[in-house]
């Protein structure tokens, strides 16, 4: 067997950061203040000391995957923007904003604005670059949005905009 195809030095995979959510725009990445307090408190805990109960097989694979999970982690912590809501936004639809929605069906459905990095549709944060969020960016509660999707375009009419999280916030009202 060829040389090149032979792993000598007995290294992983130090140095190489794993692919991450990129904007499609190549543009600064943004983040809100609670999302990049979350991600520095993932960073601590995987730089934090593993857990005993381990079995010792997994354990090499598991510190191997915390420190890869550690640089990935610092690596976005460095290349985002943390955004702070701006009070002249008030009403309008802008990265931070919690958004209430009814679709055509008359369900209800309640998404934060954020980045790709802390987005995550289930627990009600949508990123920035979704079809979806870029539809309604600039909006106002009263107006409606129609939205292409893969099963068919679908409307929602925004029924609120908020930028403070209010007590007990969930994906769907």
């Amino acid at each position: 067997m060829s040389k090149a195809f032979t792993k000598e030095d007995g290294g992983g995979d130090e140095g190489l950061t794993p692919a991450r959510p990129r904007s499609a725009s190549a543009e600064q990445r943004y983040i809100t203040p609670e999302g990049y307090r979350a991600l520095q408190e993932e960073l601590l805990e995987v730089q934090g000391p593993a857990p005993r109960d381990w079995p010792e097989l997994e354990a090499g694979v598991r510190k191997r995957e915390r420190e890869r999970r550690a640089r990935e982690l610092t690596a976005i912590l460095e290349d985002v923007r943390v955004v702070e809501p701006d009070p002249l936004q008030a009403g309008r639809v802008f990265f931070g904003a919690w958004v209430v929605l009814e679709d055509e069906d008359g369900a209800r459905m309640r998404y934060r604005i954020v980045g790709p990095d802390e987005a995550d549709v289930k627990a009600g944060r949508l990123s920035v670059e979704s079809p979806l969020a870029r539809a309604l960016l600039g909006k106002e509660a009263g107006e409606s949005v129609l939205v292409e999707r893969p099963r068919g375009p679908v409307e929602y009419e925004i029924l609120a905009v908020e930028y403070a999280e209010s007590e007990g916030a969930t994906a769907a009202p």
